[in-house]
């Protein structure tokens, strides 16, 4: 009797540690709000290579923010090395009510993606022009739906 509580409290707490895992997965970096004109780094650590994920683009703009449009240079670099850029455009959607001292915009940019490799992969997100207002640039991973 004592070894089956024992099995059943182990087992317990293995689904409550698994519970506490996400299904988002999010990394950012900071750069110039005064002006951003250079390519921002970001890390994304990448254990699960089964798993479908939607990413999605987040830039974090104070009150100096004007644009509607932003086009970027998104480069990506694999745990093996493996690299891939292109250019992308990131249409700002307006905010909704008063104007906030700081807001997130959120931009959709790959469906339904694999990261195939155990470790991390290196994104640059850099500007083709300067901008100003944009406090931190990041990548978010969610789980396909």
């Amino acid at each position: 009797m004592k070894r089956s509580a024992g099995h059943i409290a182990a087992v317990a707490a293995a689904l409550l540690a698994g519970s506490c895992i996400s299904p988002h997965q999010s990394a950012a970096t900071d750069v110039s709000p005064a002006r951003w004109d250079s390519r921002a780094e970001i890390r994304l650590p990448n254990a699960d290579t089964v798993s479908l994920r939607d990413a999605v683009i987040f830039l974090r703009c104070n009150d100096r923010f004007a644009e509607d449009t932003l086009t970027v240079r998104i480069a990506t670099v694999t745990p093996d090395s493996l690299r891939f850029g292109e250019w992308f455009l990131l249409a700002i959607p307006r905010p909704e009510g008063p104007a906030a001292l700081m807001r997130e915009a959120v931009i959709p940019y790959r469906r339904r993606i694999r990261l195939t490799q155990h470790g991390d992969y290196r994104c640059s997100v850099t500007p083709v022009r300067p901008v100003r207002g944009v406090e931190a640039v990041g990548i978010d991973l969610q789980e396909s739906r």
